[in-house]
């Protein structure tokens, strides 16, 4: 058996639909014999990985799956095992440091 990090996609929807499109990506840690088996376990569990709830306007919030964005075979987990990466071309290279400024503040302030 092999571990594998897997991408999964999943649209979040409110109510009716009637508002922004909200995407959810999610990567899981599935062990498996290959990656068909591996792409295979992660879409039969996709249902479990997020409950369905009602928002503070009584909208009931669900997450469909929509498909795969990635899937690697990863070592053995331990501690520093890359499990996921991504290569971005930002077209503001500005924005997008102050972007991850930002997210850096907001988990160093709360650790």
């Amino acid at each position: 058996m092999k571990w594998f990090a897997v991408n999964c996609i999943f649209q979040i929807i409110s109510g009716d639909g009637a508002h922004s499109p909200q995407f959810n990506e999610q990567t899981r840690l599935v062990l498996a014999s290959d990656f068909s088996k591996a792409l295979e376990k992660a879409k039969n569990r996709s249902k479990d990985y997020n409950s369905t709830f009602n928002n503070f306007d009584g909208q009931q919030v669900r997450w469909e799956f929509v498909g795969f964005g990635s899937i690697i075979e990863i070592e053995e987990p331990a501690d520093g095992v890359e499990v996921s990466s991504l290569i971005l071309e930002p077209h503001s290279v500005a924005f997008y440091l102050e972007k991850i400024a930002h997210r850096n503040k907001m988990l160093t302030q709360h650790n």
